[in-house]
Parts: C-alpha cells; structure tokens; sequence
C-alpha cells in the first residue's frame, strides 16, 4: 500500500469520513465504508452502501491500490446515517485483531457466529457462510451454512492464506443464522 493511501486512511478514521477502496485482486469488489482501524495485515470497515450500513469488512492491507475519499460531515451519506440515529458509526462489539489472519477469525466468528469469506485469488465469485470451528497455525475449519441456511454435514478445511476479505454482522448472515439455528 502506498504511503498516501495511509494518509487518507488515517484521515477517514480520525474524522469519521467515507471512503471507497479499490484492491488489486483482479475482479475484486470496490467497497465503501467507514475505516475503523489499520493493521499490518487487514484493514477494517463499517461497510456502507446505498447510505446505509451493513456490518463490518476486514481486507488485507496490502491489497489496497487506491482510497478515495467521499466526502465527511457534509456527505448524503453521514447526513442520512445521523438523521436515523447511526452516526457516529459504532465500531464491532469485539476486540479485532487486526495483525493476525487466525486471530481475526477466531474473534469475529466468536463474536458473530457466521462470517463470509472471500477467497478471491483462487475463486473470485465464490462465497463461504459459516461459523469458525477450529484453528491451526496455516489453516482453519469452517461449518458452512448453505443459502437455504441448512447447516453443512460436516465442517470444511481452508488455508488461512487464501482469505482475502471477511465480512461479518451483516444483514445476510444474520437472516442465515436467524434460520438455520444453532450448529449441531
């Protein structure tokens, strides 16, 4: 990541301001929000789209290639988000670690159960629903939910390195957790 983007990073976050990243992982989703913190290994956001909020987004730093900023206090959005009692936006419920790939998960998944995971290096379009099951130092299982939010039979193991996004208190696994009920 370039030293500018830092710059702009560290403005949004101390001023509260919305910015747009773009990645250089081929394909990847541009996403807006509102930065929330900085690590060495991801970055965090209070995703926003269509002015509204939709749960929280960690990305890997260094696949940042540029960060625009959209604007602050006078922003559609910060004025839409403060007239419904949103603003400012609050931060996750959980302590993030934000330098550990392992670290993240554990804490995410245990503070919000499902998680989506992205790895789009390998397979760009798809996307994994599920609940961290167990950690080792290079990889982790997951228990995946289905769209129907069936529970999978059994838990499936992913490299931690493959992940580069993790999405998690958004209104998707929220419904999915909400229906498939407690993992068995």
């Amino acid at each position: 990541m370039k030293k500018r983007h830092h710059k702009v990073l560290d403005r949004a976050r101390a001023e509260g301001r919305l910015v747009r990243l773009r990645r250089t992982i081929p394909g990847a989703d541009r996403l807006e929000g509102f930065v929330l913190g900085t690590g060495p290994v991801w970055t965090l956001l209070a995703r926003c789209a269509d002015h509204r909020l939709d749960g929280w987004t960690a990305v890997h730093t260094h696949a940042l290639h540029k960060v625009r900023d959209e604007g602050g206090e006078e922003s559609l959005t910060v004025r839409s988000l403060r007239g419904r009692g949103l603003w400012p936006v609050r931060p996750p419920g959980a302590d993030l670690p934000l330098d550990d790939h392992a670290g993240l998960l554990a804490a995410a998944s245990a503070a919000y159960g499902l998680l989506e995971l992205h790895a789009e290096l390998i397979d760009p379009g798809m996307l994994r629903v599920g609940t961290v099951t167990g950690l080792r130092p290079r990889t982790f299982r997951l228990h995946e939910v289905d769209t129907e939010a069936r529970w999978y039979p059994e838990p499936s193991k992913y490299r931690l390195r493959d992940i580069t996004r993790v999405d998690f208190g958004s209104h998707y696994t929220e419904v999915l957790g909400e229906f498939a009920g407690p993992r068995p």
